[in-house]
């Protein structure tokens, strides 16, 4: 058949278009491809559930710490006059008393003078007695905003004055049940006077204490304060240089005579099996308590501070002979947990012993008659002491050998002992009326306060981190 030119022009159109049509159909893609594709099955996996801990139980609150007074003379048996409170560091009065406020009816009264040291309870209730023989104890009520300051005086809660007696540079001591221990003497010459150890109670009603019991001491002017050991026994000397070692419930358990002449409070040894006191004699005795199965008290050493003068003379030559108050010591022993005992004494020494009586150092302070009569204060870590001396200010020695630290000098005389708190600062008070606080790493001045009056007496510090501080015109300052 023949095609007409229309129609084979026709056909190869037709095929010419068909490449064409080929080339704009798209090719599958990778993608299609796999869509298209079946995807093999697969075994299910199981998933691993974390197992959660059990939720801890909520750690109890630890209970804070019972509040802590100062139940005796430098705080404890050792005599470290270390608290675990916190002072003040930037001071302010805060509450007062008078103690020239109460007088004894028919009594010639002497000048409201306060030269003993307080104890305070951990309620923070205060006890002293001033020169006229009054024991007081004081309350501190809440006190109540004015003038941008708190001010308000302390409440007098009771009192003792033993009739015709006196007190002197004795401080209380306070038992774990309240009952407050201190030594009167009855005024006259001091031939005739007598020393008697009360044991007081708070009173059932009123203002007076009751008197639990009351323990004759012997002749002789009472000046030192009774000292606690740990099972409740109390320590006490009397002017005569006999040692008590007296139960709670009044009874002698054992008496001991050293020195002739004592008026510092007795310090026990870490064990409580030695007793250290210090005599105007010129010696430091260390005395054994009876053994558990009987026997007799006894001095176990005494420690001549004649035999140990130092290199350097005396500004005041020549040194007094033996038996004479300038060469003795009105300190009392401070005694470290490892059992060595230091002591300052009035020929400016202060000397480290060891628990046998052996002499391993000693320091001289400015050289002054009567030159040392504050108990040192021994660090927390147990690596310094700290004294104040007549003449000097105050000290901070190595405990290891004894050398000089640090020296704060104070243009007056330093015859109190010093306080330190529970962050290391360093509390004392001067004969010039001012009240200091130092570091006591460095003896440099946190804060000096101006009292107004002779301040011969320890501060304290209370529960409540106040600074209790007694002058020599009868007041009693609270400072916060």
């Amino acid at each position: 058949m023949r095609l007409s030119r229309r129609a084979v022009l026709g056909q190869f159109a037709t095929l010419a278009v068909l490449p064409l049509l080929a080339a704009c159909e798209p090719e599958p893609s990778p993608t299609a491809a796999l869509l298209l594709t079946p995807l093999p099955t697969q075994e299910p996996t199981a998933t691993a559930v974390p197992t959660l801990a059990p939720t801890p139980e909520p750690l109890p609150t630890p209970a804070p710490p019972p509040p802590v007074g100062r139940p005796m003379y430098q705080m404890d048996a050792q005599h470290t006059g270390r608290t675990p409170n916190r002072g003040p560091r930037e001071p302010r009065l805060l509450r007062s008393f008078d103690t020239g406020n109460f007088q004894v009816q028919g009594k010639v009264q002497p000048e409201p003078d306060i030269q003993s040291s307080a104890a305070v309870g951990a309620d923070g209730m205060i006890y002293l007695a001033n020169q006229e023989g009054i024991l007081f104890a004081l309350r501190d009520p809440h006190s109540s905003p004015g003038g941008g300051r708190e001010r308000s005086t302390l409440e007098l809660a009771w009192r003792c004055h033993p009739p015709d007696s006196s007190s002197w540079h004795a401080t209380p001591a306070l038992a774990p049940d309240g009952t407050v221990y201190l030594g009167f003497s009855r005024p006259g010459s001091r031939a005739d006077l007598e020393a008697t150890l009360y044991a007081l109670r708070p009173p059932s009603s009123g203002l007076e204490a009751e008197v639990a019991w009351a323990f004759n001491l012997g002749p002789g002017r009472q000046t030192s304060s009774p000292t606690l050991g740990p099972d409740g026994t109390v320590y006490v000397v009397s002017g005569t240089g006999w040692l008590f070692a007296i139960s709670p419930d009044g009874h002698e358990r054992w008496s001991v005579q050293t020195g002739p002449s004592l008026k510092a409070a007795p310090a026990l040894s870490p064990d409580g099996q030695t007793v250290y006191v210090s005599s105007m004699d010129g010696n430091l005795y260390a005395v054994a308590a009876p053994s558990a199965d009987g026997g007799a008290a006894l001095v176990r050493w005494k420690f001549a501070f004649a035999d140990f003068p130092g290199r350097t003379p005396l500004m005041k030559a020549p040194t007094p002979p033996a038996g004479a108050d300038a060469i003795g010591s009105g300190a009392s022993p401070t005694v470290a947990p490892d059992g060595m005992v230091y002591l300052g004494a009035n020929n400016s020494n202060f000397y480290a012993l060891t628990p046998d009586g052996k002499l391993l150092w000693l320091f001289e302070a400015q050289r002054e008659i009567a030159g040392i009569w504050s108990t040192a204060a021994l660090s927390a870590d147990n690596s310094m002491l700290y004294f104040g001396a007549n003449r000097g200010g105050i000290y901070g020695l190595s405990r290891a050998d004894g050398d000089l630290v640090w020296r704060f000098d104070i243009p007056s005389s330093i015859y109190n002992s010093p306080t330190l708190d529970g962050e290391g600062v360093l509390y004392t008070g001067s004969t010039a009326g001012h009240v200091f606080a130092l570091d006591s790493q460095s003896g440099e001045k946190i804060f000096d306060y101006d009292a107004g009056t002779a301040v011969w007496t320890a501060p304290a510090i209370r529960p409540d981190g106040s600074l209790l501080v007694a002058d020599r015109n009868g007041r009693v300052l609270v400072l916060g």
